[in-house]
């Protein structure tokens, strides 16, 4: 009996293990990209690396910045017939993604830019059902659902979410850096978003220096960032963007 209980165990772990890997698995690449002044189209490449089909719907949502919350407000590309050219449009929305393969989306933004906007694009990984846009045929459908992980019940399908930063057709960059012993403040005073990349603080520690893995934050119109040495003798490296200028 002792040696029964760890086979089935064993079996049953490789049982799920083998339907976890039939699922699919996409990557978006960055989490976060800039429309940069003069640019209105972006294109992202979205990988699946699963080993089914993915069917991934995208949807954008516009980010309202709020003093104490933000809001975000799904957005409708198309309304009576027409394309809604004041806000972000993507497309396609539908995407089907072979296994170990990859399709393109393109971000295009034809609206005013008077001011910075903030969007969050979602792409989820579903089930495809009749007339929801995948324009699969009834028997394509109910091919797909009778695969194994389907019929097992058993789908693990992971979506993302990416931040696009719409910057204004004028952006005025006015960063102002502020530095005592311990803490250096980054302040924006401008109208567009900056980035600080590569951000890296290292602590002398007797005669060895250790690192923080690098990181980077994005600072809004505004808004300021505090970096803290730790200690008077730490170390911050990093790199400030504004805009195409570093």
């Amino acid at each position: 009996m002792k040696k029964i209980i760890p086979l089935l165990f064993f079996l049953t772990s490789c049982f799920f293990s083998s339907l976890v890997m039939a699922s699919p698995a996409i990557n978006i690449g960055s989490m976060y990209d800039m429309l940069m002044p003069g640019e209105n189209t972006l294109t992202k490449r979205i990988y699946n690396s699963g080993s089914s089909t993915a069917f991934v719907r995208v949807d954008i949502l516009e980010i309202t910045l709020g003093v104490k919350k933000n809001t975000e407000t799904p957005i409708v590309q198309v309304k009576d017939n027409k394309v809604n050219k004041e806000t972000l449009i993507v497309t396609p929305q539908r995407l089907i993604i072979p296994p170990s393969g990859f399709q393109y989306v393109r971000l295009i933004f034809p609206g005013k830019r008077d001011k910075e906007r903030y969007y969050r694009v979602r792409f989820t990984p579903v089930l495809p059902k009749s007339n929801d846009g995948f324009n699969l045929t009834d028997k394509e459908l109910k091919d797909y659902k009778s695969t194994q992980e389907i019929k097992a019940g058993v789908n693990v399908m992971t979506g993302y979410g990416s931040a696009l930063f719409v910057l204004p057709e004028n952006p005025r960059f006015d960063t102002q850096v502020i530095k005592d012993k311990q803490l250096i403040t980054v302040k924006n005073n401008g109208n567009a978003t900056v980035l600080l990349d590569k951000i890296r603080i290292c602590l002398q520690e007797k005669e060895q220096k250790k690192c923080e893995e690098e990181r980077r934050t994005f600072i809004l119109p505004g808004k300021s960032y505090q970096l803290d040495k730790k200690t008077a003798e730490g170390e911050i490296n990093y790199t400030l963007i504004e805009g195409k200028s570093t």
